[in-house]
């Protein structure tokens, strides 16, 4: 047995969710070694049911109109009224981060599989692009919310009402000198041996 721990090993307890991140984020080559982990995740029948979409600079700020855009729809179907401050955090949400990558599964019309395989799939290659990121020095953080189930914005995406938004993660650098707890699950509550 191996005693010196791996580096992915290692990766994959660092990683932790941050909620604000700064500049520098990931460069051009960083970011398709992220891409490409994502794309590299196990997927039933090798359908590669992964879209990506990349968010940097004024496309970050852009999309925010169309989370204000869609909250706007939401309310008036739920008839309620978003407050001003509601209205501003869908604007900002992506400034949070100076990359965003928005995660989606797609159903492929040719090959029929259970949504639970999509999902899975989709949320294997989000998980691999977050522990990428992390092994390249950067932090992350998963973020679903309603936009993620929201109709208008799987439109404005460029997938189908029938697709599925797994989650928008964030990339970006920590602020200097924080450094996060790794993560130490305990295992006795969530693991058991089958006996027959």
């Amino acid at each position: 047995m191996r005693t010196q721990t791996n580096a992915v090993i290692q990766a994959i307890f660092k990683r932790r969710s941050i909620g604000r991140l700064r500049t520098p984020g990931p460069s051009e080559a960083e970011l398709i070694t992220i891409l490409r982990s994502g794309a590299a995740a196990p997927d039933h029948k090798v359908t590669r049911p992964f879209w990506f979409v990349v968010f940097e600079g004024k496309a970050r700020g852009e999309f925010g109109e169309v989370l204000v855009e869609s909250l706007l729809n939401r309310a008036a179907k739920e008839n309620f009224q978003p407050t001003s401050g509601q209205i501003e955090k869908e604007r900002t949400k992506f400034m949070r981060a100076p990359l965003v990558i928005a995660v989606m599964a797609l159903r492929h019309s040719e090959i029929e599989l259970p949504a639970q395989e999509i999902i899975s799939a989709g949320a294997a290659a989000a998980q691999n692009m977050l522990i990428a990121a992390t092994s390249l020095g950067y932090g992350s953080i998963w973020r679903t919310g309603s936009p993620a189930y929201d109709r208008d914005v799987k439109i404005a995406l460029g997938v189908g009402e029938d697709d599925f938004i797994i989650g928008f993660l964030y990339f970006g650098s920590l602020d200097e000198g924080v450094e996060p707890e790794p993560n130490k699950p305990e295992l006795s509550s969530i693991v058991s041996v089958w006996e027959g």
